[in-house]
């Protein structure tokens, strides 16, 4: 969140000049938005430390997540993390170039490879994994209680799961 310009003086703003765009609802997404934000551009920087985009990491999480041998289709990928087409394969390729996973021919379809993550790749989304979530409960426990967290846990779980995403 940029201190130049907080979430609470951009509400103010609203409200005196239009107020009919404030509501909870507007409140809620912006709350959520920033706080967003603010974790995207923590592991944004703790994963500089391994050369990773957060994209990559999505990738090598998304495969490590799998049963051993930790491999997926491109098409499967790309699909569980709303990217597309394009840009899985650059990351892919960059991926690949970096030892992280590895290509190897499909067994029933011969026009696709699966990905496959290296145990260099697993090496190093298990060390980046444990620097973000390091990260990530900095920032949330400097500003949150352990219940007010785990009440936030529960309410937003609650609310993608009944939206089904």
């Amino acid at each position: 969140m940029s201190k130049a310009y907080p979430m609470g003086k951009a509400l103010e703003q609203m409200r005196q000049n239009w107020p009919e765009a404030v509501s909870v609802e507007t409140e809620l997404f912006l709350s959520m938005n920033r706080f967003s934000e603010i974790l995207d551009q923590n592991c944004t920087k703790e994963l500089e430390v391994y050369g990773l985009t957060n994209g990559a990491f999505e990738v090598l999480v998304a495969l490590r997540g799998r049963p051993e041998p930790w491999e997926m289709s491109p098409s499967d990928l790309y699909r569980a993390l709303l990217m597309t087409s394009g840009g899985m394969t650059k990351i892919l390729k960059q991926l690949e170039f970096d030892g992280l996973v590895t290509r190897i021919d499909h067994d029933t379809d011969k026009r696709s490879k699966i990905v496959r993550l290296t145990n260099k790749g697993k090496t190093t989304v298990e060390k980046a994994m444990e620097s973000v979530m390091a990260g990530d409960r900095r920032v949330i426990y400097q500003n949150l209680t352990k219940e007010e967290v785990q009440s936030l846990r529960d309410i937003l779980l609650n609310v993608v799961v009944k939206l089904g995403v």
